[in-house]
């Protein structure tokens, strides 16, 4: 397994098989891919993209921090899933984020992966709330 930074076109498809299937391929472009501050990691094996996630520089009111960051799209291909990709790109993007100073991460958490979040030091903050036509999400944040 490989981990590289990626553009955010390359998370597109992943986002979308895995996240997003309800959604068009046009709907994978959110409007922080681009700005300055987001960056997009990737795990390959054999030069395919196994996994993926996003990085945006997003203030959430919720939480207390001056830069705070929100991880945002993480996803693994069904055939990879519970290999380690996710786990291991979450703690180099995490690792990047302590590199650019910020001080706190945070996520809206699908049901499913409160657990991964969970064993990596992420904590909840409030109660589970349903994102319409996604399903049952926790906001979840690490201080860095």
């Amino acid at each position: 397994m490989r981990i590289r930074f990626i553009k955010a076109s390359e998370t597109h498809a992943l986002r979308h098989e895995v996240l997003r299937p309800r959604q068009s391929m046009e709907e994978m472009e959110w409007p922080q891919d681009l700005a300055e501050d987001s960056f997009h990691l990737g795990v390959s094996i054999g030069g395919h993209l196994i996994s993926v996630v996003s990085f945006i520089r997003e203030r959430n009111e919720l939480l207390r921090g001056w830069k705070q960051y929100r991880l945002r799209g993480m996803a693994t291909h069904p055939e990879f899933q519970g290999q380690g990709a996710g786990r291991r790109l979450l703690q180099f993007g995490v690792d990047h984020l302590r590199t650019l100073k910020a001080d706190l991460v945070w996520c809206n958490a699908r049901e499913k992966a409160t657990a991964l979040y969970a064993k990596e030091g992420f904590l909840p903050e409030g109660v589970p709330f349903e994102i319409e036509g996604i399903g049952v999400h926790q906001l979840m944040f690490l201080r860095l």
